[in-house]
């Protein structure tokens, strides 16, 4: 349901476009079932949704909010959102980095806000070119295997989710951990022994000490796991690297990675094997993509992700997905357990893998009688 909603007068323009004016949502709408993981539980989706309206488009974006990731609340990120628009307002910008940059600069942090307007002005960008958001990232339309999430719950359903997701043809498992390490392992060891071909990783959301971080570890060296993501704390960068000196399966940072200098300080540390790049992290489109390049200039593979959001953004971190080599994995999920989608289209999965519709910008469609 709709919480708040604001009409903001814009009167800017991006590179010829007129930008009349933004309608800014904060919207939530429960899960089908709860999302648990180390560090918190979620029953339902949260997000500040902006519209840009010029004369003849839309452009849709979404900051889908986890406050123990980001910081930002649903009503931090509401207000913060019609901050940095109103800052916005009034000027004329030459490009979609005159205007990021400067939005940059208006209000420190608080990625998600800055990726729900990100996302908007990518999309009636697109919009007004004629093209699909893939090919201003310079990214394919084409499938990409994705993983699909089990959370943290009991042995039986755990099992009951890898049969599901068998029959749905998932090819990739995530597997969340990071509670109770006895438990954890005996999840572990049982989802692995009923795999039919699927690969798997876990994330432990920063939940372990080191010492049950290696007990992890070597039973994912004896499971086969890809690798191994987010035990420690994301600050414990200096931690993460004598782990990777007691652990062969590597390890994927994801909470302690947001903006290009965090890829570049995880690295030059040598905290991480791979790192996991997620836009309201970064603070939308263009950042992640920045996040990316650094890490494919220092040879780092990495795994582009979600929150729990839309199809609108997973559609926007898809195409993102898509533009870089060194990107060999993604995590977008985020959108199969929102009860009623506020979004519809924008890709297709089938399987084990999403597949971006045709279209223009994200190609997604507003579905209103779903926000009540």
């Amino acid at each position: 349901m709709i919480e708040k909603t604001l009409k903001i007068p814009l009167k800017m323009a991006l590179n010829g476009i007129k930008i009349d004016y933004a309608q800014v949502y904060a919207l939530k709408i429960p899960l089908t079932e709860p999302f648990n993981v180390a560090n918190f539980n979620q029953v339902e989706y949260r997000a500040v949704v902006v519209e840009l309206h010029s004369k003849d488009y839309v452009g849709y974006g979404e900051g889908a909010t986890s406050p123990d990731v980001t910081g930002e609340t649903i009503l931090s990120e509401f207000e913060n959102t019609k901050f940095i628009l109103s800052a916005l307002a009034g000027k004329n910008y030459e490009s979609i980095e005159d205007l990021v940059t400067r939005m940059n600069g208006i209000l420190y942090s608080n990625t998600t806000a800055k990726t729900a307007i990100d996302m908007a002005v990518h999309d009636i960008y697109c919009k007004d070119l004629g093209i699909h958001i893939t090919k201003l990232v310079g990214g394919a339309i084409k499938p990409m295997l994705t993983s699909y999430t089990i959370s943290i719950e009991s042995l039986k359903d755990s099992l009951r989710e890898v049969l599901e997701f068998q029959k749905l043809g998932v090819k990739l498992i995530k597997v969340k951990v990071g509670t109770d390490i006895n438990s954890d392992i005996e999840k572990v060891k049982l989802i692995s022994e009923n795999l039919k071909g699927e690969k798997f990783f876990v994330d432990a959301n920063q939940g372990y000490s080191i010492s049950d971080a290696v007990k992890m570890g070597k039973v994912l060296e004896e499971t086969n796991a890809l690798f191994f993501e987010q035990p420690l704390g994301r600050e414990n960068l200096t931690a993460l690297k004598e782990l990777r000196k007691k652990i062969s399966v590597p390890i994927m940072l994801d909470e302690s990675i947001g903006s290009p200098n965090s890829v570049i300080n995880a690295i030059l540390t040598e905290a991480a094997d791979l790192i996991n790049i997620k836009l309201v992290k970064a603070g939308g489109i263009r950042n992640a993509f920045k996040a990316l390049s650094v890490a494919q200039a220092y040879g780092i593979d990495t795994m582009v992700g979600c929150m729990v959001e839309s199809k609108l953004g997973v559609s926007a971190a898809l195409a993102v997905a898509s533009s870089l080599s060194n990107v060999k994995y993604s995590d977008l999920d985020g959108n199969i357990t929102i009860k009623r989608q506020p979004f519809e289209k924008g890709f297709t999965f089938e399987k084990g893998a999403n597949t971006a519709m045709a279209g223009y910008g994200m190609a997604v469609d507003k579905e209103m009688k779903n926000w009540k």
